[in-house]
């Protein structure tokens, strides 16, 4: 054989060696980029995602998420449950007393809602509804202020009580509202916020109406 010859094939062996050695690091270091991209972008959506969280519509058929701040849910949330609070525990009519009692209680604790509940019952609220087909509807106007980093959160909200009798007259109270909320499991339809009012004490101010002339 010649020796040329088996000199160019050493050659050509080596030299495959060498592209192969070469291909493989190649191939090792998109890998290990790809690696890496993959990393850093995992990185970035989580980061993202801290103050992301996902709400769902009240809905008893489809709900649609979307993204929303997480502040933004947590004020919405807080206005929420102020608003089905004072609704529930301060209004009421012949027909649906009982069921905002109970609804009530999944939103503001045993001991500030008996007081509501006595107050309403010695002024003889209760009976002007039963039996004379009075309707108190009480409406949320605002929520002044929400404090705290941590539970309880700290809240000060004002309402409207308009008591509406059988004759077509009209009379407005101010509510005016501080208390605490604390997290709690929310359950559909009792409790659809998951905050729970720890304390809840209210003011209830009567709004003079103008004389009519």
């Amino acid at each position: 054989m010649n020796k040329d010859d088996i000199l160019k094939e050493f050659d050509t062996l080596a030299e495959a060696k060498r592209k192969g050695a070469v291909n493989l690091k190649l191939c090792l270091g998109f890998a290990l980029l790809v690696v890496l991209l993959v990393l850093a972008w995992g990185l970035t959506v989580n980061f993202s995602a801290l103050n992301k969280v996902v709400v769902v519509e009240r809905s008893g058929e489809y709900l649609k998420t979307h993204a929303e701040d997480a502040e933004d849910l947590f004020i919405a949330l807080v206005k929420n449950t102020c608003s089905e609070a004072t609704r529930y525990a301060n209004s009421f009519d012949r027909l649906d007393m009982k069921r905002n009692q109970a609804h009530a209680a999944f939103y503001i604790n045993k001991n500030d809602l008996n007081a509501i509940f006595s107050k309403y019952y010695n002024d003889k609220a209760y009976s002007d509804a039963v039996q004379n087909g009075a309707v108190y509807k009480c409406e949320l106007d605002s929520v002044q202020r929400i404090a705290g980093d941590n539970e309880p959160y700290q809240v000060e909200f004002s309402s409207t009580l308009t008591i509406h009798s059988v004759s077509g007259q009209k009379l407005k109270f101010l509510i005016r509202t501080r208390g605490e909320l604390v997290r709690t499991t929310p359950q559909f339809p009792e409790n659809v916020t998951g905050f729970f009012f720890s304390q809840f004490l209210q003011q209830i101010i009567r709004i003079e109406q103008p004389l009519k002339q």
